[in-house]
């Protein structure tokens, strides 16, 4: 595969945001490029979602897209932390690190993106086989001692990134999310790291995000390919 292109895969969830490709530059031959990613996604019985920066959508690419079926069906935001502007319920206690109860974190995550439990197995299985060291860490809000919300964190040179973060539909509007970030925040300060994140824009949170003191830094368009069209 090309070094402009880079895919990633998930056995257990099958949906665009586990199961996607990303190109970060503009290859040579894009659509030769875009059957290869096709082909490795049909090996793997899943339907691929090509995630592009805006600034990157030159004209051959986009031919190649429109000549492959594909359409823009949604799109994804990286915001960085600018000017910090939260307010922290104080009631909220936090736990990060690995002292956390992680099936805790895995329930709250669950329910707060998919109202069940139901991949509770598989979740946990996954959490608790991230090593120790790979700059992973994991935080849990509890309200009254009940688990309210979460979110992961992953630290690269320079970086410290905000993954998962959910609130239980109960307790929504009480500031948690915004309580685990401000923690977020001043852990990355302390280690001169800066915070960012990245959200779908189809889940309307950008706006809550910029209220909080993000900013974007781009945005990626989401193709995939419309059925209709590459069906004739």
């Amino acid at each position: 595969m090309s070094a402009d292109v880079y895919m990633m895969f998930s056995k257990e969830f099958d949906e665009p945001f586990f199961n996607r490709a990303g190109l970060v530059g503009v290859p040579i031959d894009a659509e030769s490029a875009l059957e290869s990613v096709e082909n490795e996604f049909e090996r793997r019985g899943r339907t691929p979602s090509i995630f592009v920066r805006q600034d990157q959508n030159h004209p051959r690419l986009l031919r190649a897209f429109d000549a492959r079926g594909y359409r823009i069906a949604d799109q994804m935001a990286v915001m960085e932390l600018e000017n910090p502007s939260f307010v922290v319920n104080r009631e909220v206690q936090l736990e990060v690190g690995r002292r956390g109860d992680l099936d805790d974190w895995v329930t709250t995550y669950l329910t707060a993106f998919y109202g069940d439990v139901g991949q509770a197995e598989v979740v946990t299985r996954i959490v608790k086989g991230i090593p120790d060291g790979e700059g992973v860490s994991f935080m849990l809000a509890r309200l009254d001692k009940r688990p309210v919300g979460c979110l992961a964190l992953f630290k690269s040179e320079g970086l410290c990134g905000v993954y998962c973060l959910s609130t239980h539909p109960n307790f929504r509007g009480m500031r948690v999310a915004s309580t685990m970030l401000e923690l977020s925040h001043r852990e990355a300060a302390n280690e001169g790291r800066r915070l960012v994140l990245q959200t779908i824009l189809s889940d309307s949170m950008e706006g809550f995000y910029l209220k909080l003191g993000f900013a974007r830094l781009y945005a990626k368009d989401v193709f995939v390919r419309d059925a209709r069209r590459s069906a004739r």
